[in-house]
């Protein structure tokens, strides 16, 4: 499951990056509010931890303006503001958790699973904006919609959902045939032209970018990069 820790401390933040990933979790890193909503916009994540005092902006104010964007990405809020009124205000805001600094890293581990389990996010789900992925079921969806893909078109999707960047075509080779396939890159380009067309059929669905020199990248509809 994907997370995302926005933290400006680095110490705390290389602590809980290590700690979360020994937990099985991959854990994308910001400093900042203003990145950290655009990442949270594209629904690649699972649940937030969100520190409240951040260098370019108050993590209540981050945290309300998600919501009022209608990211409901689960947020739990990791602070030195203690106080029952500091809890309220983060409530209040459209936190679902908060735990006041210094904290027990057993106890962080085990809200996060409890307030994932609230969200409905099930092992093995990712999402990119309007389109989801159940990993194990091998099912896509955009919204409500299934789509139909084959297997290997599934697994080449589910490899630009994770990559959560641009993906080589020697990434996709690797990842979804194995290291050791003699399949070529032209294969790499059929399924991306399937997988175009699939996602074409519908208006909110995320789309494909081919960048030159780096790969493919999902990108949100009218999104530049």
């Amino acid at each position: 499951m994907k997370l995302l820790l926005v933290e400006d401390d680095p110490g705390i933040a290389r602590f809980a990056l290590r700690g979360l990933a020994a937990e099985g979790y991959v854990v994308d890193w910001h400093r900042d509010g203003r990145n950290a909503a655009a990442s949270l916009a594209t629904g690649s994540y699972c649940a937030a931890i969100l520190d409240l005092g951040l260098p370019d902006c108050d993590g209540l104010d981050l945290c309300r303006d998600l919501r009022a964007a209608g990211i409901d990405t689960p947020v739990i809020m990791l602070t030195a503001r203690t106080t029952l009124q500091d809890r309220l205000d983060g409530f209040d805001c459209g936190a679902d958790d908060y735990l006041p600094k210094p904290f027990a890293f057993a106890e962080l581990v085990a809200r996060l699973a409890a307030m994932i389990r609230r969200s409905g996010m099930r092992p093995g789900r990712i999402a990119f904006g309007t389109l989801r992925l159940d990993q194990i079921a091998r099912e896509a969806f955009v919204g409500t919609v299934r789509l139909t893909l084959s297997r290997r078109a599934f697994d080449v999707l589910a490899a630009l959902v994770q990559g959560g960047g641009p993906v080589a075509r020697e990434t996709l080779l690797k990842s979804v045939w194995g290291s050791d396939t003699e399949v070529s890159d032209n294969s790499v380009d059929v399924y991306i032209g399937t997988l175009r067309r699939v996602l074409a059929a519908h208006p909110d669905a995320p789309t494909i970018r081919t960048l030159r020199g780096q790969g493919f990248q999902l990108v949100l509809k009218n999104e530049t990069i």
